[in-house]
Order: C-alpha cells, then sequence, then structure tokens
C-alpha cells in the first residue's frame, strides 16, 4: 500500500468496506423519518469517507437513494454506471474529470483507480442517509443475463 494512503487508513480510522476498499462513517442526522419505498424509519442524511488503493475496486451495487461521490484526494477514479434502460456511463472523477457526481437511486454502478499505483480518498453522502437494508451487492450472474452486453465489465467489477 503507498504509504500516504498508508497514513490516511490510520489517521481517519478507515475500515474495509464490503464492496471493496475502505470507509468510515463520519456523520448520521439525527433526524429519523419514513421514506416511501424504504423498510422503516432512516436519517434523513449520511456521509462517509472511501478510499480505494491501487487494484482495490468498488463491486456493482444499488443503493435505494441517490448517492453524491466527493473527491478529495489522490488518483482520479472512474464510475461505472448501468442504468435501468442498460446505457453504461462512465464517469471520471478527479485531476481530469469532475470534482463530484451523482449516482441516482436503484443504479447498478462500480468504480475503480484509473492509476493502480496510487490512491483516492473520496467522500459519499446520501439522503435518505445509508441503510445496508437499501443496499445490493450485484451478483455477476444475474448481472450478465440482465446487460449482456456489459458482460467484460460486469465480471471485472464483480466479486
Amino acid at each position: 500500500m503507498n504509504k500516504e494512503a498508508a497514513r490516511l487508513v490510520k489517521k481517519l480510522g478507515l475500515e474495509k468496506h464490503p464492496e471493496g476498499g475502505y470507509f468510515k462513517q463520519t456523520y448520521r442526522s439525527d433526524t429519523v423519518v419514513d421514506f416511501e419505498g424504504h423498510d422503516g424509519s432512516q436519517s434523513i442524511s449520511s456521509a462517509i469517507y472511501y478510499m480505494l488503493v491501487g487494484d482495490q475496486f468498488s463491486a456493482f451495487h444499488k443503493l435505494k437513494s441517490d448517492e453524491i461521490w466527493h473527491h478529495y484526494v489522490g488518483s482520479s477514479i472512474t464510475l461505472y454506471a448501468i442504468a435501468s434502460d442498460g446505457k453504461l456511463s462512465k464517469i471520471k472523477i478527479g485531476s481530469g474529470g469532475t470534482p463530484q457526481a451523482v449516482i441516482k437511486a436503484d443504479t447498478w454502478f462500480a468504480a475503480s483507480l484509473d492509476s493502480k499505483k496510487s490512491y483516492c480518498l473520496l467522500g459519499c453522502t446520501m439522503s435518505p442517509g445509508f441503510d445496508y437494508r437499501d443496499w445490493v451487492l450485484g451478483k455477476r450472474v444475474e448481472l450478465i443475463v440482465t446487460y449482456p452486453q456489459h458482460k467484460k465489465i460486469i465480471w471485472r467489477y464483480t466479486k
């Protein structure tokens, strides 16, 4: 692991994330309400630090809420998003790209570093706030059956 990445993991108290990379929740609203389409009450907003290092990737997953990605430091990343109509989009975040991007609810998406010798520290903000009940990790075979035109990218970013 890159020295600066290791320093940030320790300094920020980042832990391994189930979809890949490292994370730490930095904010969760105390205000809790019921949102249509969500299971039970949830915080109105949440935020995390998220970091990818080297060849790590964020595996294809989807959420019931919009998620805003913010670039803080390090290499740029590319987000791969598959819309419900099957259209694949690539969004570069960081150097040479945009400083933030929005992934709409119910969109399958994954991410990886543009430079495998680097790292990237990002922030992810959600409203309603993140809840594991609203998070679905993509299954390779099911995604390939649904989106065969994206077999190569799905194979690369699923576990």
